[in-house]
């Protein structure tokens, strides 16, 4: 009898193994999506705060390039990448309060191109980070849309649908809409 069980045994040593690995593959797989979601709230949470921002700044007065500038600087927090130089033209990776003190320059900025030299992030690229305003009767609504890569995207799988965005990588597309009341052509004008 002892052989007959040493011979049972040596057919189940890997057993184990595989369902821990297959235990462990789906923890992760959890924990990863977990993770992909709060950092996709977190993204909308500012896109509403930045959406806000810009309903305000429209209602002051300020010009379409203005608007982008605050919708960026609003949703910093989950733009990504720092593309910073210093002086002597190498990547930097700013602290926040270098950031913090580098926004009046940024806002201070008169085209695209001057803004890029003061900060620029891996979201505000190519129109990564968008604002728009429109304005129906008393109310202006402002919207901000930021494109932000996933590491997968579950619905291509399931839909096998392409992924949009660049080199093939799945972005989400991450919505913030903020309506205000629209007195400012009343006295602008």
């Amino acid at each position: 009898m002892p052989v007959a069980r040493t011979a049972e045994r040596a057919h189940r040593c890997g057993q184990a193994m595989v369902e821990t690995i297959l235990v462990l593959f789906f923890l992760c797989l959890a924990f990863y999506a977990v993770f992909q979601f709060a950092d996709n709230l977190r993204a909308r949470l500012l896109a509403d705060y930045a959406a806000s921002r810009v309903a305000r700044a429209r209602t002051v007065g300020f010009n379409d390039f203005m608007l982008e500038k605050t919708a960026r600087l609003a949703t910093l927090a989950a733009a990504g990448e720092c593309y910073t130089r210093d002086a002597a033209g190498r990547a930097v990776a700013s602290s926040a309060g270098r950031l913090t003190g580098l926004m009046p320059s940024y806002l201070a900025c008169e085209n695209e191109a001057q803004t890029r030299q003061v900060l620029d992030f891996e979201l505000w690229r190519d129109g990564k980070t968008r604002a728009a305003c429109s304005r129906a009767g008393a109310k202006l609504t402002a919207r901000v849309v930021q494109l932000r890569p996933q590491f997968f995207d579950l619905r291509d799988v399931l839909q096998g649908t392409p992924a949009d965005g660049e080199a093939g990588e799945p972005h989400a597309r991450i919505e913030g809409a903020y309506a205000i009341e629209a007195h400012y052509p009343d006295w602008i004008e």
